[in-house]
Parts: structure tokens; C-alpha cells; sequence
């Protein structure tokens, strides 16, 4: 199964996420994958952080200036063996219950970044795949994840928020036989 968590940039997507985890872990589910924290350097530039679940390790995975012939996306660039990482965490999520990538953008469905990867990771039968996608791309990937149909859910509703925190807790079980 595939989950959308989807929202506006700056919206909360990677917040959320954060906390829902933690929740999710004290309630049984193994949760493996990783979020990407906007961070801010001391010149005043923002990036991205690559937070690895359940680990907590955290590392630079996107910063306004990168090193020559480094993958960019955007305004933005890998830090070198950063994306590497995240494409090794998604390639052996270990035994968890659900995957989590924060985010999915424009250079996986250009078929660049995280997509290699990611394309074999959702399709794996024994596990759910939570993605986090902005709003403006979510018909995009899920053309580009066809034939599977991933369920969607707004950040920025309430009920919504809610409704994902059920089908992630009711319809998953750790892989340590707790549910």
C-alpha cells in the first residue's frame, strides 16, 4: 500500500511526520525511512537535513551550494553521499511496518534523485510506503506510480490528519508481532 501525506511547501508535512512517529512507534509500529527537516545555516541559507528513522541520525542532505557535478533539485544540491544514503535506507528498510520518504518531488518523477530506489521500495508486497509529496505534484506521481493507487491525505486537515493516523495504526502491524 502506498500513503500520500501531501500539503502546500512549508504547510507541516515534515512536523507532522515527526510526531506521528514517535506516536506510532510508542503504540508498536516499526517505523523505518526518513524525514527531511528544513534547516538553517549560520549564514542565513536554509536546506534540508536527511533524519533517518527509527535511528534519529541526522546529517545534511540538501544545501543551497553543492559540490561540482553534485545531483541538484531545484535551487538546491546533494551533499555528497547523502542521497546515496537515502537510497540505501529505502533499498533495505530492514523490518519495518511502514516506510516513510520525506519527499518525493519533481526530480524522482523525472526518473532522477530517490526514484530508482523508491520505484522498487513501494512496490514491495510485505510493506506501506508513506510518501510525502507537495500538493502541486500528487496527480504526477500518481501517474507515475500506476498501477498502484496510493491513498491520499492532507496535511492541513484535521480530519484528514486524523484519518491517516487510523490507516497507518489499524492497518499495520510491526514486524515484532505487536499491533
Amino acid at each position: 500500500m502506498v500513503i500520500v501525506l501531501t500539503g502546500p511547501v512549508h504547510a507541516g508535512k515534515t512536523t507532522f511526520l515527526e510526531r506521528a512517529c514517535r506516536r506510532w512507534s510508542e503504540r508498536g509500529l516499526s517505523c523505518a525511512g526518513f524525514l527531511s527537516p528544513v534547516v538553517t545555516d549560520a549564514n542565513g541559507e536554509s536546506g534540508y537535513d536527511l533524519l533517518e528513522l527509527p535511528r534519529g541520525v541526522r546529517r545534511p542532505y540538501l544545501r543551497r551550494r553543492g559540490e561540482p557535478g553534485a545531483e541538484q533539485t531545484g535551487p538546491f544540491a546533494f551533499v555528497t553521499g547523502a542521497l546515496e544514503r537515502a537510497q540505501s535506507i529505502l533499498r533495505d528498510p530492514g523490518r519495518a511496518g511502514l516506510l516513510v520518504v520525506d519527499e518525493v518531488g519533481p526530480l524522482e518523477l523525472a526518473g532522477g534523485g530517490l526514484w530508482p530506489a523508491l520505484r522498487e521500495a513501494v512496490r514491495r508486497p510485505e510493506g506501506t510506503s508513506l510518501l510525502v509529496v507537495r500538493d502541486a505534484i500528487v496527480g504526477e506521481l500518481s501517474a507515475a506510480l500506476a498501477p498502484l493507487v496510493p491513498v491520499v491525505f492532507d496535511v492541513r486537515d484535521p480530519e484528514d490528519r486524523r484519518l491517516l493516523e487510523e490507516r497507518v495504526l489499524a492497518g499495520l502491524t510491526s514486524h515484532d508481532g505487536q499491533s
